[in-house]
């Protein structure tokens, strides 16, 4: 630090081979219900058209039964590969909160870790549809400046640690904005 600089601030140079690795960090894994969530909603967006499916092949308009039951048993198929890939990722996805940053992680043939600093963040809810409910799930969605939709969405938690999250969250913005203030009044 230069004797010199009055504001304290650093930008040393970091060596590459210094940088931790992210697989150490030890990851939480989403909520054990959640891989059965995720398999009851894949069911659930796909049972319309199987049902649309099912109708048009009992309608006496319709001669070509045989299209229709390849057609479904497309769909049918289309239905189980979304789902095991669904599965798949429920599964590798987790999370880890530092002292200054959230990470997330998710994917399965693409995969992505995403770090956002708290420091960052400006608004953090939850939230939870009727399965997520019934499971005992929630979504934490942090926001930063200047966005319209969440910059990280951790799904699969359980309610009460996404609210404890959330909290925790909460709280230390209201200390950074409370820092800020007092630091702007003197």
């Amino acid at each position: 630090m230069d004797p010199n600089d009055e504001t304290g601030f650093t930008n040393q140079v970091i060596d590459p081979h210094a940088i931790p690795d992210h697989a150490e960090v030890p990851f939480n894994p989403m909520a054990s219900k959640f891989r059965r969530y995720v398999l009851q909603s894949t069911a659930l967006q796909f049972l319309p058209l199987l049902g649309g499916a099912a109708v048009l092949w009992l309608l006496p308009v319709v001669q070509d039964g045989p299209a229709l039951i390849a057609g479904g048993a497309g769909l049918l198929g289309l239905a189980s590969l979304i789902a095991v890939y669904r599965w798949l990722d429920a599964g590798y996805r987790g999370w880890v909160l530092r002292e200054h940053d959230l990470i997330a992680r998710a994917g399965v043939i693409w995969r992505g870790i995403t770090a956002l600093p708290i420091a960052r963040i400006q608004h953090v809810e939850t939230t939870h549809g009727p399965l997520e409910r019934f499971h005992g799930l929630a979504r934490l969605k942090l926001y930063t400046a200047g966005g319209m939709t969440a910059d990280l969405v951790l799904i699969g938690l359980p309610r009460t640690t996404a609210d404890e999250l959330r909290e925790y969250l909460v709280e230390q913005i209201r200390k950074r904005d409370s820092e800020a203030a007092q630091s702007g009044h003197e």
